[in-house]
């Protein structure tokens, strides 16, 4: 897995690539959980280049979520199909900002 970190329009992103899964999860939460917590802005992660999420991801993105929510706030965008089922299958999705 790759993580790039970078400002984009007032926001800082962070683009994970690959699998998010129980062995890369902690370097993927520590990344994101680093930029969440760097500034008072929104927070979006780019899941363009994901191609899988294990449980311990959605609990590693709501975990960013609950950070975020007094802190600008957490988007999630370019969220595949595949993944977008999860979400919706657990009902995360309700309580995400997903575009």
């Amino acid at each position: 897995m790759t993580i790039k970190t970078f400002e984009e329009n007032g926001m800082t992103v962070v683009a994970p690539e690959g699998k998010i899964d129980h062995v890369t999860v902690e370097e993927f939460e520590n990344k994101a959980v680093e930029a969440a917590e760097a500034g008072s802005n929104t927070l979006m992660i780019d899941m363009a280049g994901v191609e899988y999420v294990s449980s311990a991801a959605l609990r590693a993105i709501l975990r960013i979520n609950n950070i975020k929510e007094e802190k600008g706030g957490l988007i999630l965008r370019n969220v595949n199909n595949k993944i977008m089922e999860i979400l919706r299958i657990t009902c995360i999705d309700q309580y995400l900002d997903i575009r």
